[in-house]
């Protein structure tokens, strides 16, 4: 190898090496912003362990000594220090980490970082340098030893050994681990996640497509006159991908999409990889834009059997690899050599896909490879490697407002990044929202306590069924009741007496004596309707229905009557009260608006406040109507006909009190009186 060969084939490694850093980009691009440093990290990583695995194991086994074909025995860690040797070491070196890099887009956003590590060694280590072998170990000669090599089978800078074998060990990770959470929807459709940065993604395409001339050209170990050619067709195949997916992906959804117009292009470079020492500019051609059309339907392949690959890794490397096998025999060598590609085709998905399916089972069995359910929503920036982003802080403490319903947190805020001048205006719309919330809380306490103090207020001013049903709503509350019984109480010459002492002792006898009345009246279960001056006025059988209403009305007028001579006894005075009674129908209901008062109203009322004025001091005087309810328990006497104002004559009779049966020493009945 020549001087200038040498510089060739480090300069094009140097290139090769480069599209790690656009698969970086691509795939860092392309993954959600929770995940995207946990991709950088497992690209850096990759490239790093795969060259010290094959270094160790993989170069002996790809390029030793072939025993039958089958593998290289060259030892471990055996590279000859020549410069030539270490040129060759290198370059397939980048190359072994070139084919492990492919997995990592595939598996982003789940795979966990121990288990990636794992796959990439097994790519390094086994898979590669195996199939690799036997495809293009040659001896000192330059003759092919492997034994697909020996029969034909021809991959000139590895669109079958290098990106179509990568493919086959991401799709058996892609269907062990499964598909990102939320990717498949229950019902059978799918949705797709937004990237955390599309022109980075773009960069990586054209790093990648920058790295592809060193990939092709170097493959050619010398600068020799294959370079212009393979140079040109890497360009030209590359060219048609991306016009034929934009072209392709405009036509079917109606704009040009991203997606693939940049898997395009890169299907368009893979398929063009095998045969770009051998192809016609026009042969690139048609074969790039033959791959954009195979990236197209097999995304939509992967799709329809729920395969999440999150990069499109599958249909850019795997299914334009192996079309990039046939294009070299159609294009390229001719029919003659398209069974050997085809059987090399077969060979390496069989080996690529089966064997890694079945060791990556195996592993998952014992170490999974899937990141937990929790870390996978926090995502592994985090989750795996505690490398957090402003936008992930932001979106933490968003989450848990949302979860906690906790207002008064606030995110990172800064004046010198973007995304903390978003914390400094999100930060003042909570606030304002906080103070909002606050406001309403406030307003609806008061609210709940001017309720409470609304009922309160009804059920003290109103009988509390009436009050329930004004809570409730009612508009308008009125009823009739077809039986009830009103009693009148007058104090006797109140006027006389407020003219003999002060208005405060005048108001202290009204409080001391309603109060009594209002205890008796409880007591009784009955309904005080209201005071007006020294009067006051008390109903039975309203306005829930009593079927004794009469009996405990004058029940409860002798229970006064008796309170009555006991707080003129106190104050050693002497205190009469003049009492009217009378039942029949009458009509009960609130009345006003501001302020409530619950009345009676009908002829028995007005019949039930003349006895009153009719009445003798001192004593309970009833209208015949009580008595002919009441006779038989009560003790009474006829006191009467007497001419009611605006009613007419009315007998009248007075109660002495409740009749008692009680049994003499001979067991006579005999009657008692109360």
């Amino acid at each position: 190898m020549s001087d200038l060969d040498l510089v060739w084939v480090f300069l094009c490694t140097v290139l090769v090496f480069t599209m790690q850093v656009g698969f970086m980009c691509v795939e860092a691009g392309i993954t959600r912003t929770k995940n995207n440093i946990s991709v950088a990290l497992k690209n850096i990583a990759d490239i790093s362990l795969s060259f010290i695995l094959f270094w160790l194991i993989g170069y002996g086994l790809m390029f030793g000594p072939s025993a039958a074909g089958l593998i290289g025995i060259g030892g471990i860690a055996k590279v000859s220090t020549g410069p030539a040797d270490l040129a060759h070491f290198v370059f397939q070196a980048v190359f072994a980490g070139t084919a492990a890099t492919i997995l990592s887009g595939a598996v982003a956003e789940r795979c966990s970082f121990h288990g990636y590590l794992v796959l990439t060694a097994l790519t390094a280590v086994l898979i590669y340098p195996v199939f690799g072998h036997w495809a293009w170990a040659t001896d000192a000669a330059g003759t092919a030893v492997g034994w697909l090599g020996e029969i034909g089978f021809r991959d000139f800078a590895g669109s079958g050994v290098v990106h179509a074998l990568g493919g086959c060990i991401a799709l058996a990770a892609v269907i062990v681990i499964g598909p990102r959470e939320g990717r498949f929807l229950s019902g059978g459709g799918s949705r797709r996640f937004n990237g955390s940065d599309l022109p980075m993604t773009m960069l990586g395409v054209f790093l990648l497509w920058i790295g592809w001339f060193g990939f092709n050209s170097g493959s050619s170990l010398g600068f020799d006159e294959r370079v212009p050619t393979i140079f040109v067709n890497t360009l030209a195949g590359g060219a048609a991908g991306v016009l034929g997916g934009m072209t392709l992906s405009w036509y079917i959804s109606g704009r040009p999409n991203v997606f693939f117009t940049m898997n395009g292009g890169l299907g368009g470079l893979v398929a063009v990889t095998a045969g770009c020492d051998l192809f016609s500019l026009g042969q690139s051609i048609l074969a790039g834009a033959v791959a954009s059309a195979i990236v197209l339907w097999g995304d939509r392949l992967l799709e329809r059997f729920r395969i999440d690959d999150v990069v499109g890794a599958v249909p850019v490397h795997l299914f334009c690899g192996l079309w990039g096998l046939v294009a070299a025999s159609l294009f390229g060598t001719g029919l003659g050599g398209l069974p050997a590609q085809l059987l090399g085709a077969a060979i390496l998905v069989i080996w690529a896909f089966g064997v890694s399916y079945l060791i990556i089972r195996l592993i998952d069995h014992f170490l999974p490879l899937r990141v937990s359910q929790h870390i996978e929503s926090i995502g592994l920036n985090v989750g795996e490697h505690d490398a957090n982003t402003d936008i992930n802080e932001l979106f933490e403490v968003m989450q848990r407002q949302a979860r906690d319903r906790d207002l008064s947190m606030r995110v990172p805020q800064s004046p010198f990044t973007e995304i903390g001048q978003i914390g400094i205006f999100y930060n003042s719309v909570m606030y304002e929202l906080e103070r909002s919330f606050n406001r309403m809380e406030d307003q609806a306490r008061a609210l709940e306590e001017a309720v409470a103090q609304r009922e309160a207020l009804l059920e003290s001013i109103l009988p509390k069924s009436v009050a329930i049903r004004m809570n409730d709503g009612e508009k308008q509350i009125v009823d009739q009741f077809a039986d009830a019984t009103v009693v009148f109480i007058d104090l006797v010459d109140f006027t006389v007496l407020c003219m003999n002492q002060s208005p405060q002792e005048s108001l202290a006898l009204l409080r001391k004596l309603f109060g009594e009345y209002d205890r008796v009246v409880s007591s009784f279960g009955l309904e005080k309707i209201k005071t007006i001056g020294d009067c006051y006025m008390f109903v039975s059988g309203v306005p829930n229905p009593k079927f004794d209403h009469c009996s405990a009305a004058v029940d409860a007028a002798l229970e006064i009557l008796f309170a009555t001579r006991q707080v003129g006894t106190t104050l050693g005075r002497q205190i009469k009260v003049r009492i009217g009674i009378h039942s029949g129908p009458l009509i009960a209901g609130v009345v006003g608006e501001l302020r409530f008062v619950y009345d009676l109203w009908g002829s028995t009322v007005n019949t039930a406040a003349r006895i009153e004025e009719a009445a003798v001091p001192g004593k309970i005087t009833v209208s015949e109507a009580v008595i002919d309810r009441i006779g038989s328990d009560f003790i009474y006497h006829r006191q009467g006909r007497a001419r009611l104002r605006s009613i007419g004559p009315m007998i009248l009779y007075s109660i002495e009190g409740r009749r008692q049966n009680i049994r003499d020493s001979s067991g006579e009945t005999v009657e008692s009186r109360t």
